[in-house]
């Protein structure tokens, strides 16, 4: 097994390197390894200071998605990042490229923080439906105050060198070699008697309290009638930084986590994640943030799923509704607009969407039946993408899965003997027979 984790000492500074490009993903076995090192610097007498850093293109894109399925291998993230802040010896991180979720909070366990130019720092986990899971929300408000920490959290936005130098993020931009001006910086420290700054100290955002509960209560009015379940759960966590000793804040983002990780949203957008990155580029390629189904398959399914949305639509009007209440129903759900073009007032009509959703699931397996697409995700991403199909409840065919597929398919069977907008496809019959549904069909 290749060696995920280098150090070496050069002069009493131990310098600890994540080997694993182009992501250094934190896995279970980088994990380990790191867990390892940071053991043996804790007993080694002749090491005085840490250096943490990475090869290659970046710092680390953070923790392996895929690992979230299963049980959490040891040492978790969180555990880790307790060692770090809990070392003996002074750590300085110096992060460079990019240092995202699991990464940023390695920068932020750490006593002191060095980046180079155009590093960016971020916590993005709320694009997953997730809370950061590591001490992200109890340490980053303790460093930069709550104000500029949801933002952060919420935005998902990363933080640049000169804005993270300017909101005390990070101690400095080192111009030149990296590690070299790590390691220079951390004989400094140990020349001045400085020895660790543990993130958990630091309680100087939160001496006025009235102001800190302002803080919170501003950002609970703004998220307003938001949708999603992750970004409440971040303020919660953020306010509890202030509220309650640090361990019992890290149990409260513990279970923050856990609750994220089972809510369906946070499910569906994990989906879409790895959809994205599965789907065949001749379906959907990546133009700068966004991605875009190409000409001509991509365009071609895209426009046979708008066609049946329409038409489903149409024979919901035809039984008694109207444009309007298809329209309203429709962005209820999260659609930009309805099937007629308009974005009336949202109202609930699950009967609607359920029909609409239906007729989806219809075209999507028919496109997987006759190889259009490979698997029913691609449906998914490309009903994203193509037809403005809310994110958050993971695609169509995700959003079926969800609901239940045996209910639906017999109700699609219903459906059919008024109009073959609802014909079940061969993919649903299949995927009503296993346990994992459409996620089986790859």
């Amino acid at each position: 097994m290749a060696r995920l984790v280098r150090f070496r000492v050069l002069d009493g500074i131990a310098v600890i390197t994540l080997d694993a490009p182009p992501l250094n993903a934190l896995t279970t076995a980088l994990r380990a390894g790191l867990w390892d090192v940071f053991q043996r610097i804790g007993a080694n007498d002749d090491v005085e200071a840490v250096v943490l850093t990475a090869s290659g293109a970046m710092f680390s894109a953070g923790g392996d998605i895929s690992e979230f399925e299963g049980e959490v291998g040891q040492p978790s993230l969180g555990q880790l990042c307790d060692a770090i802040e809990l070392c003996p010896k002074p750590v300085v991180a110096a992060a460079f490229g990019q240092a995202l979720g699991g990464g940023a909070e390695l920068l932020l366990a750490a006593h002191y923080r060095l980046v180079a130019p155009k590093t960016r720092i971020g916590l993005p986990e709320v694009v997953l439906g997730l809370v950061p899971s590591a001490g992200g929300t109890q340490r980053l408000p303790r460093l930069i105050g709550p104000d500029l920490a949801l933002q952060m959290m919420l935005s998902s936005n990363s933080v640049e060198p000169d804005v993270g130098k300017k909101i005390g993020l990070i101690d400095g931009v080192v111009e030149g070699d990296l590690t070299s001006g790590a390691v220079t910086f951390a004989r400094a420290l140990v020349a001045q008697g400085k020895g660790p700054r543990p993130t958990r100290a630091n309680r100087s955002q939160f001496t006025d309290g009235r102001a800190f509960a302002a803080s919170i209560a501003s950002a609970r009015a703004s998220l307003g009638r938001n949708p999603q379940h992750a970004p409440d759960r971040i303020l919660d966590c953020v306010e509890a930084a202030a509220l309650l000793p640090f361990e019992a804040g890290l149990e409260f983002e513990a279970d923050a986590f856990a609750r994220c990780l089972a809510h369906p949203q946070s499910q569906a957008f994990r989906h879409v994640f790895q959809a994205e990155r599965r789907i065949d580029s001749a379906l959907l390629e990546r133009e700068g943030a966004k991605f875009v189904p190409v000409v001509p398959m991509g365009k071609v399914v895209v426009r046979r799923l708008k066609d049946r949305m329409v038409a489903a639509a149409e024979q919901i009007v035809a039984a008694g509704a109207s444009q309007a209440d298809v329209d309203a129903a429709m962005v209820e759900y999260g659609f930009r607009r309805g099937a007629f073009g308009t974005q009336p007032e949202p109202a609930a009509n699950s009967a609607i969407q359920r029909k609409i959703i239906a007729a989806l699931v219809a075209e999507g397996g028919l496109c997987v039946d006759q190889g259009a697409v490979q698997r029913p995700a691609d449906v998914d991403v490309l009903a994203i993408h193509g037809i403005g199909f809310p994110r958050r409840k993971g695609g169509p065919m995700r959003a079926a899965q969800t609901e239940g597929l045996l209910s639906l398919r017999n109700d699609m069977r219903v459906w059919a003997e008024d109009s073959e907008v609802w014909a079940v496809p061969e993919t649903l019959d299949a995927a009503v027979k296993v346990a994992a549904g459409f996620d089986a069909i790859k």
